[in-house]
């Protein structure tokens, strides 16, 4: 009994083993399954050798081949700045106006300078002094020096209020001269109004038109009452024809001036009675306009007053108003039609040459009909084009105004720099009246006592002071410059560096002129090798330039490549055709034709700040299968070409990763689309 139960217990054992390592092996088969579909699925490519028809490619910022600076070497303030980025300048064009004329130092050196001069003519007066009691000359050329003084003084005016004047008049001058481009160009766009031009230009033909038939008729009607008939049926026919014509034109009127509403009847009439006929036609005959006739007042008998609302109302307004003069034509064109036949009886030889003679004027009638709706037609449009004319007329005005007004201030700033300058001029004279009646009074006074020699020692030393001061003035004098900054080379303005109202730094450019006539060069960065590949006078592509026509880029020379020296090499391109300064493009260059190792598609290169590299697919051999990894390869690139790169650092045997379902970092186990 205890071996049956013994054996029964291992049979339960072994039966729980067996389960147990079948649900785990269940499960592993499962894990492994889920844990494959949900890797990143990856396509693969071999690394290949064979040959690339390689391009350069590199792009940067096109810079004049040769630039200007315009510099200023003391600080000034800017009063005003006469061009923007992007303008031409031809040499001696208005660059810039100044404000005060000195700088700082010259200002100092100015100031010492006039104290200086002061001290010594107080130093002579004072000498003087105890000469004039004595020496009735000297005494004269004391009093004449003091007069000389209070003239010079009387007329004392600062370089700077003459700078500030000539600031102010050249200011005024270039707002002038742009209030002159605006209006030259408000004129010009009032001139080129094509609309205008138009509309005026057909309004005066079809007016011509109309004249012409109006003359054509009148001719014809001649021609009528020259062909003989009774006056009296010839009155009576000519009478029924102008009836005829009045009906008819005011149908026309009436008809034009409530096309619409009829319009709209008629729909109504269509869409109630679709076997109608009815028509909105201008040209309707009588019998046509009396057959929709039935049909209109059936729509207008069946309205109830729940149903007639405004537009019913309109409607039958303008049908009964065109009802009227579709019955005064009828009546008028039997009338017209009695009396032709009555004058035809009258005219026997004639009635061959009068109904020609009527068939015309009918046509020249129809004909100034249609050109007269077309002058009225025109005339609408050249009324509106004219209201746009007027609102340029207008601002015309307006600017005029403001050129007479800167004339005119033109006018009142030139006399007063002309006052500046009579009184400074003035100045400068009396100044060397000064200096001459100083020198005589000091030769007047020199002399052998101990005391004339001590004074003339004292004005010496003064004297010194003076010249001294004056040579550092001549000096701030010569690096300075006038009110007016001009161009002193054409091109185009490519940069500004000051704003009106402030001062210069002298270490910084004022602007840069790009010298266009000297051309535009564009610098590429390449390696060692890319260089070798490529040969002065090579043609490259500009592969991202839209806007403008056609440009060049020819390789002018091959240079080293200062922030990669030794490494690297830079590719200077000469461009050629309608670009500026300061545009961004690429270019693209071929190289000569090479055998690599390792080619690999350009899909497969990944770049991050480390460099450059590629995900190669390393396998590894497990109970359960392969498992798959991507390992990182840095590589260089060597050449490339549209599809393709040759890159060193792989093996012919590598298979590198084109395209992957999800983000992929080094490292990451991945699923295969195909097994390499």
């Amino acid at each position: 009994m205890e071996v049956k139960e013994k054996s029964k217990k291992r049979e339960l054992i072994k039966t729980i083993a067996i389960i147990f390592l079948a649900v785990l092996l269940v499960l592993t088969f499962f894990s492994q399954t889920i844990m494959n579909y949900s890797l990143p699925e990856v396509s693969t490519q071999m690394v290949t050798s064979g040959t690339i028809n390689a391009k350069i490619r590199g792009s940067g910022t096109i810079a004049a081949n040769e630039s200007y600076e315009v510099m200023l070497e003391q600080t000034r303030e800017i009063r005003s700045v006469c061009v923007k980025v992007g303008d031409k300048v031809e040499v001696g064009d208005l660059l810039f106006v100044l404000g005060d004329v000195e700088s700082e130092e010259l200002k100092a050196a100015q100031e010492a300078l006039e104290r200086a001069r002061i001290s010594y003519q107080e130093q002579v007066l004072n000498n003087s002094k105890s000469y004039a009691e004595d020496n009735q000359r000297i005494k004269e050329l004391r009093e004449d020096l003091q007069k000389a003084i209070a003239e010079r003084d009387a007329n004392y005016v600062t370089d700077e209020e003459v700078s500030f004047a000539k600031g102010d008049l050249a200011a005024m001058e270039a707002n002038k001269r742009s209030t002159d481009f605006t209006v030259t160009e408000l004129e010009a766009l009032q001139t080129e109004n094509d609309e205008y031009k138009e509309a005026q230009e057909e309004v005066t033909a079809l007016k011509s038109t109309v004249d012409s038939l109006t003359k054509e008729i009148e001719g014809y009607e001649s021609q009528l009452s020259d062909l003989g008939g009774s006056e009296a049926d010839y009155n009576a026919l000519n009478t029924a024809r102008q009836n005829l014509n009045e009906a008819q034109a005011k149908w026309n009127n009436d008809f034009d001036a409530n096309s619409t509403a009829y319009d709209n009847l008629i729909k109504e009439i269509i869409n109630q009675y679709p076997g109608s006929g009815a028509s909105s036609a201008k040209n309707i005959t009588a019998a046509q306009f009396n057959q929709q006739s039935s049909y209109i007042d059936r729509y207008f008998a069946g309205l109830t007053e729940e149903t007639e609302g405004p537009d019913q109302k309109e409607w039958n307004r303008v049908y009964d108003l065109l009802a009227a003069d579709m019955s005064a034509i009828e009546t008028a064109e039997k009338a017209y039609n009695q009396a032709a036949a009555s004058f035809s009886q009258a005219e026997s030889s004639a009635t061959n040459n009068r109904d020609a003679i009527q068939r015309k004027m009918n046509d020249a009638r129809a004909n100034l009909s249609a050109a007269q709706s077309n002058l009225r037609a025109a005339q609408q449009r050249l009324d509106s084009a004219s209201s746009a004319n007027t609102q340029l007329k207008e601002q015309i005005n307006t600017w005029k105004a403001v050129q007479r007004e800167q004339e005119a201030a033109i006018g009142e700033l030139k006399t007063k720099l002309e006052e500046l300058e009579t009184k400074q001029k003035a100045y400068k004279d009396a100044a060397a009246t000064v200096d001459a009646k100083q020198r005589e009074l000091e030769s007047s006074m020199t002399g052998d006592g101990i005391d004339k020699q001590l004074d003339n020692l004292a004005l010496q030393t003064l004297n010194m002071e003076i010249e001294k001061q004056q040579e550092l003035v001549d000096k701030y004098k010569k690096d300075s410059v006038d009110a007016e900054i001009h161009a002193q080379v054409s091109g185009v303005i490519s940069a500004i560096n000051v704003s009106a109202g402030k001062k210069n730094d002298p270490s910084q450019a004022l602007a840069t002129i790009d010298v266009v006539d000297r051309g535009y060069i564009i610098k590429i960065p390449v390696t060692n090798d890319q260089a070798k590949q490529v040969k002065v006078g090579d043609t490259a592509e500009v592969t991202n330039y839209y806007w403008g026509n056609d440009i060049t880029a020819t390789l002018e020379s091959i240079a080293a490549d200062p922030s990669n020296a030794g490494q690297g090499k830079l590719l200077v391109f000469r461009i050629t055709g309608d670009i500026d300064s300061g545009t961004n493009i690429s270019l693209s260059i071929g190289q000569r034709s090479a055998n690599f190792d390792s080619i690999v598609p350009k899909s497969a290169i990944r770049e991050d700040a480390n460099g450059k590299f590629v995900l190669v697919v390393t396998s590894k051999s497990t109970p359960l299968g392969n498992r798959y990894t991507a390992t990182r390869a840095d590589v260089q690139v060597l050449a490339e070409d549209d599809t393709s790169a040759a890159v060193s650092g792989l093996s012919s045997n590598d298979y590198v990763i084109t395209t992957s379902s999800k983000p992929l970092d080094a490292g990451s186990q991945v699923r295969m689309v195909e097994n390499p």
